[in-house]
Parts: C-alpha cells; structure tokens; sequence
C-alpha cells in the first residue's frame, strides 16, 4: 500500500468511533505537541497510560486478565506499572503477537519482520490500516522537529541504501518510504535483493544499484536526503578517501563526486547505529570522515557542517527515537513514554540522571495492541530544556550472558548486511 491508501483505509476505521482511539488520533495530528512542556505531556501520557489500560482490558480477555492478576485499576494505574506490564521483545517471535491483538483487530493491514539473521523465528508485528496512518504522521512529525524544518510537498530527492523488497519487512524502510510516498519526494532504491543460488538471506542477495546511485549523485535536486546504515556512508567516504588523484578525476567525471553534494538542507540519515556485527569506528569517527565527502548548505546557500541524523527504530515500536548529531540526542514522539528500568531489580528509576538503565517503550497511540515491551537495550538518559524534558544516549544491547537472546533493530540489520556483505567479498 502507499501512503494514500493508508490514510483512505485508516479514515474507514470503525475504531475511530471509540472515544480513546478519536483522541489519539487527535492528538497525533495536533503538532502543537512539540511546543508543550514537558510536565504538560508528561501528565497526558499518565492519561492515555489509563485510558489505554481501559481500552484494551474492554477489547482483549488477555490484558484483562492479566490487569487483575497485577492488581492494576486502570483508572489509578501509574509509570510503575509498566515494568510490569511490558513484556521483552523475545516474547513477540513468531506469532508471539498474537495472544496481545484486541478480538476486533482490523484487518487489511501489513506484517513486519525482523531479518532473522540471529538463526530465530524472527519477531513479527502486524500493523492495522489505522496504526500504519499513525505510523507516518507520527515519525514525520518527529522527523520533521530533529530536521529542524519540515519537508516541503515534492521537493528533493532521496537515497536509500536498501532494496525496495525490505519495504515490506524492516518498519525502519517502510516508515521511511510511506513519509517520502506522503510528501511526494521521490526515493530511489541504491540496493537490489537478487536471486541466489549460495544464500537464502537477505544479507547475501544485496547488490549495489548503481544507476540509482549516481542517479542521485548527479541529481541537482534539493535537499538531497541521504538514508544508510552507518556502514553505508562510512564505507562510501572510505572509498572516497582512498582514491588516489587520477580515479577521482574519474569518478568525479562519471557521477560529479566527490564530494557529494547534498544541497540546501541535504542531510545523512543512518539507521540502527553500529551495534555489533562490525568492524566499524566510532560513530563520530564516521561522522568526521564523511563531511569531508558530504557536503550540505543551509537555507542561504552557505556551507555548513553536514547534519547527521541517526534513527534508533525497532519492529516491534510503531515510533522511533531520533537523534542529531551535535545538536540533541535520541528523543522520542511526545506521545510514547519512554523509561529505564533498573537492571538488577527490573523496577522504575526514579532518578535516572546519567544513569545507565534497561530500555523500555510504551506507546499509547498504537491501537491494535498494548506497545509497551523492552527491546532488550541499555540507555542513559540526561535533562534536556526541549519538549520532552530528556534526551537518550544508546549504551548497548543486552547480551545473552545477560538472559537476552540477540534480537536485531531493523536499522541494525541493514548494518549487519552492509557489513557482513563486505566481509564475504
């Protein structure tokens, strides 16, 4: 489905004739949100955490059973309930969802998969029409604020270093293309998924679409947006720096890079972070390398130091955490409520200022089930004068020492197919 077909079938929802479902709905196309405080959502995420307890208890014997074995009244149900509430990723493998689906999920929607790579079932998640409607207003609203400006309808040009087949299994792509498809900017696909007789995963049939890419390189559209793994612009710029005079000459006559001019308001968007499965340095290592081929202007047309987002975005989260380099660290949707919990007891840090603590996630705007789960990773979290109040900084996964089989982000398994691709070469 695009975009267009999503918000028509999400308009049919019967679900938006619930009153809690209309005010989420509400609330997620009010952008207004970003400019509130941040006690001010704080308190109407405790609201929805209630009204969301009453809504799936009403829809689902599942969560009312397990409300009355907790001993949580939705109507007084508070943050310490969450963790526990929430249930680890590892539980949603297979068809581990479906025991959390409300009775009357609407159908017509999309399944999201992890890349399975791990030698497990991967985690499977299904979307709803409405909950996919959500999915894009939601992260291009975020997207928009860590951007630091919203993208004009139809204007500039995007590369992905993935194949157009992963929009239909990593949510990372499929929110990235559904945004691009809503704003009509064009998004050009720098991988292909080829037939192979020697692999059967993703990660061994991905080749490079070198028409797409120089496609985009040679555009004069602006901004260029420029989505990769880590490993996709550490190992371009790599090439780059590696390129002795003469075959830069070259290059640059075929393709006008290097550098790659990313334009008035271009930017480099990474997905995953490098968590694992690489060799890769350190993310501002990668960042230093690459704005010496990467080059960007503001709105004057003036030179600036390239922007780097990175997009920390799971299977099972409808919303992703989205960082800037330099300018703010991971920060969630106002909607979802995003804790840490303390490693050894599993409970809610109450203090969590520059503590290290176990992630969890709870989203009350995703109707089809209770998104409250742990992704199996370690976050410190720091005060922050925007609107949510704190900004996030990626530690580590769990490892499986630590109980937690591995279970990858979807933006992690492009780097572990970038970079394990470039191992088997």
């Amino acid at each position: 489905m695009g975009s267009r077909e999503i918000f028509e079938n999400a308009s049919k929802s019967l679900l938006l004739k619930d009153p809690y479902v209309k005010k989420v709905w509400d609330l997620i196309n009010d952008k207004t949100l970003f400019n509130k405080s941040p006690d001010y959502l704080k308190k109407l995420r405790r609201s929805l955490l209630r009204e969301a307890l009453d809504f799936f208890a009403k829809r689902s014997e599942h969560y009312q059973h397990t409300l009355e074995n907790l001993n949580i009244n939705p109507k007084n149900a508070d943050f310490p309930d969450l963790a526990k509430l929430a249930v680890p990723a590892d539980m949603l493998r297979g068809d581990g969802q479906k025991q959390f689906l409300i009775k009357d999920v609407e159908p017509g929607g999309e399944y999201f998969t992890s890349s399975g790579t791990t030698g497990k079932t991967p985690v499977k998640i299904y979307r709803s029409p409405l909950d996919l409607a959500i999915m894009i207003k939601a992260n291009t609203d975020l997207f928009e604020y860590v951007y630091g400006d919203i993208l004009e309808q139809g204007k500039g040009i995007a590369l992905f270093m993935a194949a157009p087949e992963l929009r239909y299994k990593l949510s990372f792509v499929a929110f990235v293309d559904l945004t691009l498809d809503n704003k009509n900017i064009p998004l050009l696909y720098g991988m292909n998924l080829v037939r192979s007789k020697d692999g059967t995963t993703d990660w061994q049939r991905l080749e490079l679409n070198k028409e797409n890419v120089v496609k985009f390189l040679k555009s004069r559209e602006e901004p260029k947006l420029f989505f990769t793994a880590p490993a996709g612009v550490y190992l371009m710029a790599e090439k780059f720096d590696k390129m002795n005079p003469i075959k830069k000459l070259i290059y640059k006559m075929a393709t006008t890079a290097p550098p790659v001019k990313l334009g008035k308001g271009g930017v480099v968007v990474t997905g995953g972070g490098s968590k694992g499965f690489s060799n890769l340095p350190t993310y501002d290592k990668i960042v230093e390398l690459s704005r010496k081929y990467f080059k960007a202007e503001n709105k004057a047309g003036e030179e600036h130091p390239t922007p780097f987002m990175d997009v920390l975005g799971m299977t099972e989260t409808l919303t992703a955490l989205i960082d800037r380099y330099g300018v703010m660290d991971k920060i969630p949707h106002p909607l979802s409520h995003v804790f840490l919990l303390n490693p050894n007891t599993f409970e809610l840090m109450e203090e969590d200022e520059g503590q290290e603590g176990v992630l969890g996630i709870f989203n009350p705007f995703t109707t089809s089930w209770l998104e409250l789960f742990y992704p199996g990773d370690f976050m410190k979290a720091h005060s922050s004068d925007r609107y949510y109040g704190k900004e996030y900084i990626y530690i580590r996964r769990f490892t499986l020492e630590e109980g937690w089989d591995l279970q990858r982000a979807c933006g992690g398994t492009l780097e572990e197919m970038m970079t394990r691709k470039s191992e088997v070469k």
